[in-house]
């Protein structure tokens, strides 16, 4: 028999001492803590632990099962950190440290953490590692199409969401396959849709007539939920729908297509209810409820709506009147667009050629007192020259009492 560490195993009990009871067989065994057991273990009986490293660097079993064993990852909460690293608790009575090398980045306490589980052989111990793209190879991957999963949210990418398949694999959730907000490390029930090579692509839907049973049986659970009745239809925002029914328009028009042909529901103008008396109604026509009292709009020909559409009226002739500037003469005085001389009026009255042009009138001058702009500016006087100082010396004053001063 062969004892892996880090794994949950069934074991039997095959001796018990002191210090616990011995799971295994002669050559390779493991103890269990009579402190981890609740009752008294007979010889033989078999018992589901999990193995680990102790203190002593020594394998040792419990029966406190975690929450990931090696080789798989989870999404669990950073406890404490150190210089060491970060410790995390997976369920055990021991920790798990992540230490500083294995972090992809800084790790702070209280902080989410996406790890996979790993074994050192060297130094016989149990450690966490979040650079999971190179500790994950996607190996081994025995999926068929359609299989349910579970799915654990990762970061996320471009397209959408990366996601750990059983906690296992690497896989994408695309955008469109998204039917409900996710959160960082949340489990949801998902579907293998696509398996090339080491690519792996899952859904949170089902396929074919297993998704549109699943749709006809959510679309009626609202309905009983809410009075026998949604306001959902054909014109309804997609994003609504995915939000209400954690389904695409597209699925939520086949199913509720499906659940009136069998005569569960009555799809109208504005939504759709559960149908009490269970008849497909005659009036259905387009995926809306026609009455008879309403009259149904018959779309028009080309030719028709040409037809009743109003005769355009002729344009105006144009005359540009910028050919007759300076010629004040030829235009009427009521400020006509007609020239003078083309009225039938003055054609019959006077001949053109008799026509001659009246000599324009002079502009009116008139007396305006004079404008500040108008006056000429004033000169501006040279100034008088600056006198030099003289090289001459000054004459000083001096007092009478002083010698040398004046006196009279």
């Amino acid at each position: 028999m062969q004892i892996i560490p880090g794994k949950i195993q069934t074991l039997p009990v095959y001796d018990s001492n002191h210090h616990g009871y011995m799971l295994g067989d002669e050559r390779d065994f493991v103890i269990l803590p009579k402190r981890d057991v609740s009752k008294q273990l007979e010889e033989g009986e078999e018992v589901e632990v999990f193995t680990f490293y102790n203190e002593d660097q020594e394998l040792e079993a419990t029966t406190m099962l975690p929450m990931m064993q090696v080789g798989e990852m989870a999404c669990l909460k950073a406890s404490n950190t150190n210089s060491m690293g970060a410790f995390v608790k997976i369920g055990t009575t021991r920790d798990i440290l992540i230490p500083t090398k294995e972090q992809r980045e800084p790790i702070e306490a209280g902080q989410m953490v996406l790890m996979i589980l790993r074994e050192d052989h060297e130094y016989r111990r149990l450690f966490g590692s979040t650079r999971i793209s190179s500790n994950l190879l996607n190996k081994d991957m025995t999926y068929q199409r359609g299989d349910e999963v579970e799915l654990m949210i990762a970061e996320k990418i471009d397209v959408g969401r990366r996601v750990v398949v059983n906690g296992k694999h690497f896989a994408a959730l695309f955008d469109q396959e998204i039917m409900q907000k996710l959160h960082f490390g949340e489990k949801v029930k998902g579907y293998v849709r696509q398996i090339e090579g080491k690519d792996l692509v899952v859904s949170m839907q089902r396929e074919g007539l297993d998704l549109l049973e699943d749709a006809k049986s959510s679309i009626m659970n609202f309905l009983l939920n809410n009075n026998g009745y949604a306001r959902l239809n054909d014109d309804t925002d997609p994003e609504e729908i995915k939000l209400r029914l954690r389904m695409s328009k597209k699925t939520f028009k086949k199913a509720a297509g499906m659940l009136f042909k069998e005569g569960k529901v009555i799809l109208t103008k504005l939504g759709i209810k559960i149908n009490k008396d269970g008849e497909v109604p005659t009036e259905w026509k387009n995926t809306k409820l026609v009455s008879d009292d309403e009259p149904k709009q018959v779309r028009k020909t080309v030719a028709e709506d040409l037809e009743e559409r109003p005769a355009v009226k002729p344009r105006k002739e144009f005359v540009d009147k910028r050919q007759y500037k300076g010629r004040v003469n030829e235009f009427d005085n009521r400020n006509s667009s007609i020239p003078r001389d083309k009225t039938p009026e003055r054609d019959e009255r006077r001949p053109k050629e008799d026509f001659e042009p009246r000599t324009p009138r002079t502009p009116r001058t008139e007396s305006r007192p004079p404008r500040y702009y108008d006056t000429p500016k004033r000169e501006e006087r040279p100034s008088a020259p600056r006198e030099e100082p003289s090289s001459a010396p000054k004459r000083v004053l001096k007092r009478r009492d002083e010698p040398g001063g004046d006196k009279k």
